[in-house]
């Protein structure tokens, strides 16, 4: 008897799962769309990109999401619309079961502002554009002077300038003359730094933060208009302002 009933439990057990299998893929074939939420993941740090206008957008190109089945929206579909955004750098759509459509954004993250002939824009580390915004300004270095097309020369020394906590406090601006020398302007004094060529950059701004912080005393900053890195191996301090 006892072993009758410990199969007859068995079989109910069996019996219950497939039918809780597909009343559960029935109840997800006919899960209704009751929210759109974004979320912007790195608004903290930046904001080129506003949750509640991507929302908008999002709901004007596909007026049927809302109320509509979340079975019948194309994910990939609408990722690849939203990553048309120029500041966007990544885009998750997902649904997590409750109705509720998540889109998770990821922006680029810009390292100097550019002011060139064909416009002013942001750029990350790999050279992406990203427009300036009315409602946000990202504290960034600021190049100008004579931009050059190909924008790797300027991105190599920006790159190293933000990847090192002393540059990036030290630093605000890059000018760029038209013989392609590089000019550094520092936050703090009132000298110029005279980078020269584009080359061997690293040893210049290790041999310039030896000068700042074993070499020259704070005070004397501001007795020099110009430190000169422009020949290997050699720091010249001069107090003419004429490069």
């Amino acid at each position: 008897m006892k072993r009758a009933t410990k199969i007859l439990k068995w079989v109910l057990v069996l019996g219950y799962f497939p039918v809780m299998l597909s009343f559960v893929s029935h109840s997800h074939k006919e899960l209704v769309c009751s929210e759109l939420y974004v979320k912007v993941r790195d608004s903290d740090e930046s904001r080129f990109v506003d949750a509640e206008d991507i929302r908008e957008s999002v709901l004007a190109s596909y007026p049927d999401l809302l109320g509509g089945t979340v079975n019948s929206l194309n994910f990939d579909e609408m990722e690849a619309f939203v990553k048309k955004h120029s500041s966007i750098r990544s885009c998750e759509v997902f649904n997590s079961g409750t109705g509720v459509v998540n889109i998770e954004i990821t922006q680029f993250k810009p390292i100097v502002r550019v002011i060139a002939s064909d416009g002013t824009f942001y750029m990350d580390e790999e050279g992406h554009r990203i427009p300036v915004s009315s409602r946000f300004s990202a504290r960034v270095l600021v190049a100008n002077g004579t931009i050059p097309k190909e924008k790797d020369e300027l991105l190599h020394v920006a790159g190293l300038l933000v990847s090192d906590p002393f540059w990036e406090a030290q630093m605000e601006q890059i000018y760029i003359r038209r013989n392609n020398e590089y000019i550094l302007v520092p936050r703090v004094g009132d000298h110029l730094i005279l980078l020269g060529q584009p080359e061997d950059v690293e040893l210049k701004l290790r041999n310039l933060k030896a000068l700042y912080t074993s070499g020259m005393n704070p005070k004397e900053w501001n007795d020099y208009q110009v430190i000169n890195l422009k020949y290997k191996n050699q720091i010249v301090c001069s107090r003419d302002r004429s490069l």
